[in-house]
């Protein structure tokens, strides 16, 4: 069985790029290739499991939020990509 089997290859898509610097959403869809309701779905249990963490930020005209990976996501990403 191969690691990203065990999480999904678009949570390793999100954590990928989340390794990358931190993101929110919307970018995350366009990187991704997936839906915007799909990607926040997952970042949601990402979060919820630790892996991720949001804050809140000024945008051009609202406020955003964006995504970044924790240090036990930074751990998971390098098991499951052997790095």
């Amino acid at each position: 069985m191969e690691a990203v089997s065990l999480i999904g290859e678009t949570k390793l898509k999100i954590l990928q790029q989340l390794d990358r610097g931190p993101s929110h959403g919307y970018q995350l869809h366009k990187d991704v290739g997936v839906s915007t309701p799909v990607v926040y779905r997952h970042l949601s249990d990402l979060e919820e499991a630790g892996m991720v963490m949001s804050t809140r930020v000024d945008g051009d005209n609202r406020e955003k939020t964006e995504y970044e990976l924790t240090e036990d996501g930074e751990q998971l990403l390098a098991l499951l990509t052997d790095n």
